[in-house]
């Protein structure tokens, strides 16, 4: 075979590759905690079979493992809020979270998600403020946070 063909067909393999590899890596963007009413409206208009977005803060920039994940996602047209019980600080922080939860009238539900991830998971009337209120409440913390998520376009 040619050499200069068999090169042209490693460098499209390669490019080809890159790209596949990058289209399946979540994108991520620095947004503020006034995004997050737009972020929701993005995930319900985008992609109901696969749309999720994560939001971590950080709540103590002087502690390790002070990082929180507030997850929104969209299952069959239904928003959902997750408490992802991954991060150290959303794993200690369970039981305070649930009961602000409980107080403020939402029914978390601890379960295991299909992809094994422990949760907490809150479905219903008003959830479109509870990460906010959370980050307000309970942390007492604003921006910025991190997004990630796939299934939507922002911003």
């Amino acid at each position: 075979m040619n050499p200069v063909l068999t090169g042209v067909i490693v460098l499209a393999v390669v490019v080809g590759f890159v790209v596949f590899i990058r289209s399946r890596v979540a994108k991520e963007w620095q947004i503020q905690p006034e995004d997050i009413p737009q972020l929701i409206s993005k995930l319900r208009a985008g992609d109901t079979t696969l749309a999720w977005a994560q939001v971590i803060a950080v709540t103590d920039s002087n502690q390790k493992d002070s990082d929180i994940a507030l997850d929104y996602s969209v299952a069959n047209g239904q928003l959902e809020f997750n408490w992802c019980l991954l991060a150290p600080k959303n794993i200690e922080d369970k039981s305070l979270v649930i009961d602000f939860m409980n107080r403020n009238g939402f029914t978390p539900v601890e379960m295991v998600a299909e992809n094994g991830c422990p949760l907490i998971k809150v479905t219903g009337a008003n959830i479109e403020f509870l990460a906010n209120r959370i980050l307000s409440e309970i942390y007492h913390t604003g921006g910025p946070l991190t997004l990630i998520g796939e299934g939507f376009e922002w911003p």
